[in-house]
């Protein structure tokens, strides 16, 4: 199920200014800006999923993990679970990310079971059976590229995905270290979506459209052709008022 997150005031600064900065620069035509400019639609569209995920991941910003409504309504679910004693798992695409995942968690759940998996792990298998035998509560972070074959973490129940992936493939492959054969729970898979941002445009183009993107983000090649979708950068991308401004 998605988790619509709301902004912070400085993500939501950051995010309309990357924005507008952004039209001034590519124009408003979406096959236009691909085909003549792709390095700089894709750094568009890379700083814009960043600020939708926390403003420190920015490379010009510095903020406390409270600037993230992602992180903080992450906190909240998160302390629901691990009261009850389940075991979490988070995934990102993102490592800084995680890194600040674990920031936040180490300020908020000091005695919680940490563990992570990421692409500079050497020894996967450690952090895998450790966290797949710690009683009790506990969470597991994993980056995209951690999450791919060869690891099994069914003693979680529950899944958030940090920042939806474009590939709907990628994404359930990243789901499935949990679902899969030996798992005897029901699991609850999160997909954490900032509200009125591209994140959100992208998410209701998957449910509407079905379409099973072959590409993520970064390789805007082949069928991975977001004009077909949206003409107007304009409108894949400026942020929406809150329903409640609107």
């Amino acid at each position: 199920m998605d988790l619509l997150c709301p902004l912070t005031d400085l993500q939501r600064a950051e995010y309309a200014r990357i924005c507008s900065e952004g039209l001034v620069r590519l124009g408003d035509d979406v096959g236009a800006a691909m085909r003549e400019k792709s390095f700089g639609f894709l750094a568009l569209l890379t700083r814009l999923r960043q600020a939708c995920c926390d403003p420190d991941l920015l490379p010009w910003l510095k903020a406390p993990v409270t600037e993230s409504g992602k992180l903080n309504l992450l906190v909240e679910k998160l302390a629901e679970v691990v009261s009850s004693g389940h075991k979490a798992v988070v995934f990102s695409q993102f490592v800084m990310f995680l890194n600040r995942a674990r920031e936040a968690f180490a300020a908020n759940f000091p005695d919680l079971p940490r563990f992570e998996l990421t692409g500079m792990t050497l020894d996967r298998q450690k952090p895998v059976q450790a966290f797949q035998n710690t009683p009790g509560a506990a969470v597991m972070l994993v980056s995209l590229k951690a999450a791919g074959t060869g690891i099994t973490l069914h003693a979680a129940d529950y899944v958030f995905l940090l920042d939806p992936w474009w590939n709907p493939a990628v994404e359930m492959q990243a789901v499935d270290r949990v679902h899969r054969i030996g798992q005897t729970n029901t699991v609850f898979v999160y997909r954490m979506v900032t509200a009125g941002t591209i994140e959100e445009r992208i998410q209701a183009l998957k449910a509407d459209k079905r379409v099973l993107f072959d590409r993520v983000v970064g390789d805007m090649s082949g069928d991975f052709d977001l004009s077909r979708h949206f003409q107007s950068l304009r409108t894949l991308t400026e942020l929406s008022a809150p329903e409640a401004e609107q």
